[in-house]
């Protein structure tokens, strides 16, 4: 009979380790900078693309109601469908939100980091559906809340972490339908989310293939029932019209994909650098941490027959199917990033795809991977005391140090038109000089919707001139543009 008092004390550490994950979500980053891409996605949430500037090719003034004639959801998608048709779900959604809260840096950040917390909260859902109420919940929160990537795309004004809620939310239907209970209702929602996740991020797919797959393996007799075949119509449906009004996106992907490739094709490339390029994520992702305090391929080698190890060990140490069947299914999620990746790099032979935020839609399930070889390690009681204590201790320490070391450090200045929108409003400017378009277009994005200012096109000059009550003040423009 399994014990009361622990069963509780289990909850309440649980709970405890996902609120403590949500105020780390808060309160990170200590001091936050944007960087180029984070910059496209405020644009295109307010309607402005690339090509934008080209529409007052001709104008030498403009002022804040012509730009905020832009910010309409419209707009939102055909800026998006410009940029290369990727992360709409999060631009609209962005664009909405400030659009309730207002344009500061502090909201434009607040929306990514709900959607962390929403990633949190699904993610203890999940874990409580592989480990009911056992204290590994709390060990698998305290692994995701630590992993730098995920904390890290928290704080990004970026659809990574929007895209992760929705593949950890996808995936608790996806276990139910396909382990528990084969309701079409837990399929719709399987593909409902699993939509919302790939128009968050594309890359997301990755582990929505995985899905597919095992769907297709465990309930191959059951799937095409007349019933969850319509389950999944309205799913598709929502993804075919997508792609087909952002087609044009689409081959927006495919041209800068061939710009990159010409520009690396005297780079060099050679599949030995994919794969080990390819295994320090994968080491990272799975707290395998040693590729983080050194950085050596022999490292990567060790680190990844660790991981390796530790699910053989995990196998033998279970005779329940049920539970080895969850850690091939982990494995496989965990590194699902890191097969599709490095197909990708081959395929456009550059190493752009291996790029560590590409890895956060595999991250839940990889930290998810070692929390449940832990699980089914120290319930064995084939296992001595002292394996059980080192093993948790082997993968924890190193990484809670690691993210300690990696949030020490602070981000530099790439752009600076937020502190300018800040002055703005502070001496209450209503006239402003711009070297470029683009400038006044972020400048806005910052400024209230009913802020009135008008714009100077200055091109020779690289500075914002605020022209104030009694002076005039040139700030130099810091911009990261690529």
């Amino acid at each position: 009979m399994p014990d009361i008092a622990n069963i509780a004390s289990a909850k309440k550490a649980n709970i405890f380790c996902l609120l403590v994950a949500i105020v780390i979500t808060l309160v990170l980053p200590l001091r936050k900078e944007i960087w180029y891409d984070e910059t496209v996605s405020i644009l295109c949430s307010k309607g402005i693309s690339h090509e934008t500037p080209a529409q007052f090719a001709n104008a030498t003034a403009i002022n804040s109601a012509t730009l905020n004639d832009l910010n309409t959801p419209k707009n939102v998608f055909n800026a998006t469908v410009v940029d290369n048709g990727n992360g709409f779900l999060y631009n609209i959604g962005l664009h909405w939100f400030t659009g309730l809260f207002g344009n500061t840096l502090t909201i434009y950040t607040l929306f990514t980091q709900a959607c962390g917390i929403v990633a949190l909260i699904a993610f203890f859902a999940l874990c409580t559906l592989l480990f009911g109420n056992s204290i590994f919940t709390a060990l698998a929160i305290l692994l995701f809340a630590a992993d730098n990537v995920f904390m890290g795309m928290a704080h990004e004004i970026r659809g990574y972490t929007m895209g992760v809620a929705f593949v950890i939310l996808a995936a608790i239907y996806f276990y139910k339908f396909t382990y528990q209970n084969p309701r079409p209702f837990h399929l719709f929602l399987t593909g409902m989310f699993s939509v919302a996740a790939i128009l968050s991020h594309f890359l997301s797919v990755y582990v929505i293939l995985v899905f597919l797959a095992a769907i297709l393996y465990a309930q191959r007799g059951r799937l095409l029932s007349w019933r969850n075949i319509g389950a999944l119509i309205l799913p598709i449906c929502i993804l075919g019209a997508f792609f087909y009004f952002a087609y044009s996106g689409l081959q927006t992907m495919g041209m800068q994909n061939h710009e990159i490739q010409a520009k690396n094709m005297n780079a060099g490339f050679n599949l030995p650098e994919v794969f080990f390029r390819s295994l320090k994520f994968t080491d990272l992702n799975f707290k395998a941490m040693f590729p983080a305090f050194v950085d050596n391929k022999v490292v990567y080698v060790i680190s990844f027959l660790f991981v390796i190890a530790l699910y053989l060990f995990a196998v033998k140490a279970t005779a329940d199917k049920v539970k080895k069947r969850n850690l091939q299914l982990l494995l496989l999620l965990g590194g699902s990033g890191t097969l599709f990746l490095a197909f990708l790099s081959i395929k456009s032979g550059h190493y752009t795809a291996l790029y560590f935020r590409y890895y956060s839609f595999c991250i839940p399930f990889s930290c998810l991977f070692m929390a449940y070889t832990m699980y089914v390690v120290c319930n064995s009681p084939s296992i001595n005391q002292f394996i059980k204590a080192a093993i948790p201790a082997f993968i924890i320490v190193p990484t809670l140090l690691f993210f300690v070391l990696a949030n020490r450090v602070r981000p530099d200045v790439q752009y600076n038109h937020h502190q300018v929108a800040t002055e703005i409003l502070r001496d209450n400017v209503t006239r402003m000089g711009v070297p470029r378009w683009r400038d006044a277009f972020l400048v806005q994005a910052f400024l209230p919707g009913r802020y009135k200012i008008d714009y100077e096109l200055n091109p020779n000059d690289p500075n914002f001139t605020l022209y104030k009550t009694n002076t005039v003040e040139k700030i130099p423009v810091i911009k990261g543009d690529l």
